[in-house]
């Protein structure tokens, strides 16, 4: 009903399909609404972090040229005065005033339409380029969330990574929401003891988070406080190290699961969470989604033999898609990560090792 009401609003503004609506918001009805109105409106959603600055959000909004952004009355006069752009305080006030809308709409959007314009956190300290995905693609990604979460109806999953990336996007909205699973996910400054009092409150049996959340839950030293319902659960983002491993055998009693892939590629190699005929490999990146074939490869494109480290690639409609990343394949066929092909992550104006 709420995302309707949205595309009924969008309509009333004049914004039309193919146009681009940004959403500057933490998770929350108005997020929701805003995002899939505007896919339903036939607009172009452009999911945007909050934490970025004024700097970050102006150099991304004049590249996909918006006409309105949403965000909240904190964010909303750094980014007011861009050219073209009207910025709106999406709060209670802007809910009450979509309350007033029909809550249906007829959806004559294609599959070839664009839908979701998403921007990566980026190698270099350049503005990285946004991966841009039609309707079909985004059931695409909702499909390799089946084999990297393992999600399945009856469910209660969590995801904590913020819905401007492409892991809590594709993972942890469009998936579960698509599937009518129950889900939680996180607004606001990150605390991990807070994550786990919601995993045990809300009886969470599927949790899918950065490698990051989970290092920070066991150096909180907090965990212990808490008893858990989950059997499945995955990582992404980074290898996780072997003492944090260790703490989730011991707080959750399930393998952790990883997931790997890009923005640009999506998700492509899994550890298939809750499949009891898949050995998981403690450190390995899984092996790939039914139907993709995944190489590691030499510079000139011939497959590497097995633990002889080269390029991860991915082939996608006749050709090899470079990850950017190094890999090699053990003798079982596990694919695992060697780092960056160029070395160094830059994210957020932070420089770090790709360990």
């Amino acid at each position: 009903d709420l995302s309707s009401r949205a595309a009924h609003w969008l309509a009333r503004r004049g914004i039309g399909p193919g146009e681009r609506v940004a959403v500057m918001l933490d998770p929350g009805p108005a997020f929701y609404g805003a995002v899939f109105g505007a896919m339903k409106r036939g607009a172009v959603a452009v999911p945007l972090f909050t934490l970025f600055g004024p700097e970050g959000a102006r150099l991304r909004v004049a590249d996909c040229a918006p006409r309105v952004l949403l965000t909240g009355a904190a964010k909303a006069e750094a980014v007011r005065g861009m050219a073209g752009t009207d910025v709106v305080i999406a709060d209670e006030a802007w809910l009450a005033e979509l309350a007033a809308l029909p809550t249906e709409w007829h959806v004559q959007t294609r599959a070839d339409d664009m839908a979701l314009f998403q921007y990566t956190s980026g190698t270099t300290r350049e503005l990285p380029t946004a991966v841009k995905h039609a309707h079909r693609s985004v059931v695409v990604l909702m499909a390799a969330a089946l084999y990297g979460t393992g999600i399945r109806p009856g469910d209660r999953f969590f995801c904590p990574s913020s819905p401007a990336w492409g892991h809590g996007l594709a993972h942890g909205t469009l998936a579960p929401l698509a599937m009518g699973v129950t889900t939680g996910t996180y607004a606001g400054r990150f605390d991990p003891v807070r994550l786990m009092r919601a995993l045990q409150d809300h009886r969470i049996t599927n949790l899918s988070a950065a490698a990051t959340h989970y290092r920070m839950m066991r150096t909180s030293g907090r965990a212990g406080d808490y008893r858990f319902a989950i059997r499945k659960l995955s990582f992404t983002g980074e290898p996780i190290d072997a003492e944090t491993l260790r703490f989730i055998d011991a707080a959750f009693g399930v393998p952790a699961c990883s997931m790997y892939g890009t923005t640009e590629v999506g998700v492509v190699l899994v550890n298939y969470p809750g499949a009891t005929d898949f050995r998981v490999k403690p450190g390995s990146l899984g092996k790939p989604l039914p139907g993709l074939r995944v190489e590691v490869q030499r510079a000139d494109g011939t497959p590497c033999t097995p633990d002889e480290i080269g390029e991860i690639r991915v082939l996608r409609r006749g050709a090899w898609i470079p990850t950017k990343d190094l890999g090699r394949v053990d003798a079982d066929g596990y694919v695992h990560h060697a780092g960056r092909a160029d070395d160094v992550i830059i994210s957020a104006g932070w420089t770090m090792s790709a360990v």
